[in-house]
């Protein structure tokens, strides 16, 4: 596989993996209210911790400014979907190879 099918596959995965995070929010959100009420509040206070590090305000204001708490559940789902299409497109590839890589 050259560079540009390594590109090409890089991007898939980071879009797939920010479409099926939205989609797992989605359904925590409407099966799971209380869990997705505690991960934003979880979100919530590392926002706090982070911002209250004492830095000084040249660099605390772009901390506060790009760092949010939905932001933060954001990229926590896509973590958790990245981790799992790990292991799903590693198992896949050591079913297909015969395990010799593994």
């Amino acid at each position: 596989m050259g560079i540009i099918g390594r590109i090409t596959g890089s991007g898939f995965a980071i879009l797939l993996s920010f479409i099926l995070a939205i989609f797992l929010l989605v359904v925590l959100g409407l099966q799971a209210p209380e869990l997705l009420t505690q991960t934003l509040n979880a979100a919530d206070w590392v926002e706090s911790q982070v911002t209250n590090l004492g830095l000084p305000n040249e660099y605390n204001n772009w901390i506060r400014l790009f760092i949010d708490d939905t932001q933060l559940v954001m990229i926590f789902f896509v973590i958790v979907i990245r981790v799992l299409l790990t292991f799903i497109t590693s198992g896949i590839k050591a079913i297909f190879s015969g395990g010799d890589d593994y």
